[in-house]
């Protein structure tokens, strides 16, 4: 059975999308069938961070009834790991605000998806706050990840998108990033989970080779050696997948 994770967040800038990257290509080298969906049709991301060439095929031909999302699927190059992009160009994009379409073929398109290529692991990314993609997905989750940056202004809106899932019939759990230096994470572990009644699955760090790398690269292939590594090893064992994560 496809264990199917949100990585979702409330404001943009919070590195929700490279995180999920991050934690495909690990499931993905662990020996889990992977698929990663781009359901952020407004500024889709996954494509760019994993390389794939133009092609036809994207979620939003799929809700435009141009293709099956199975057809949609991406191989990404990483053995078991598939993508479908969000869209592949603006033409897309703009039929769908014109036109519409209808919010039942995401989770009938996932579970296909799932089905068809045997997948372990669903990863959905989804756009920062709320709109039908975003909810429809959270709505399919078995987990939502939660992400927002260590920061009052960012964490503020928090509470409203895990009232949401609290109502949704999946577990939920809150990842920090861009943490200062010095931090103290026990500290911000405790008050975070005792604010917001979510256990907190991670407390990632500003990293400059993050940075440096200008969204060209993922993280966890040019620097598999990096500590930031663990911490996306211990969000992935925090969001229980079904077998660890090989450490080779």
């Amino acid at each position: 059975m496809t264990r199917t994770i949100v990585v979702h967040s409330h404001r943009g800038g919070t590195g929700k999308s490279s995180v999920l990257a991050n934690l495909a290509l690990l499931l993905a080298a662990g020996g889990h069938r992977v698929g990663a969906v781009d359901t952020d049709l407004q500024s889709p991301t996954l494509d760019l961070l994993f390389g794939l060439p133009p092609g036809a095929g994207s979620l939003a031909d799929y809700l435009l009834g141009r293709c099956e999302i199975e057809t949609a699927a991406r191989r990404t190059g990483v053995p078991g790991l598939y993508l479908v992009p969000a869209r592949t160009g603006t033409a897309a994009l703009r039929e769908l605000m014109t036109t519409g379409y209808d919010v039942g073929l995401l989770p009938e398109g996932f579970d296909r998806l799932a089905r068809h290529h045997a997948l372990d692991v669903l990863l959905l990314d989804t756009h920062a706050g709320l709109n039908n993609e975003s909810v429809t997905a959270m709505g399919s989750a078995d987990v939502v990840l939660i992400m927002a940056r260590a920061d009052r202004i960012d964490l503020s809106g928090v509470e409203e998108t895990i009232a949401l899932v609290g109502r949704l019939a999946c577990r939920r759990v809150l990842v920090l990033s861009m943490a200062p230096e010095g931090i103290d994470r026990e500290d911000v572990r405790r008050r975070a989970e005792d604010v917001y009644g979510a256990p907190l699955a991670g407390v990632l760090p500003y990293v400059p080779e993050m940075a440096a790398l200008y969204g060209e690269r993922i993280f966890v292939d040019a620097h598999p050696g990096h500590p930031l590594v663990g911490e996306f090893r211990a969000i992935l064992s925090a969001l229980d997948a079904r077998d660890e994560v090989s450490r080779a």
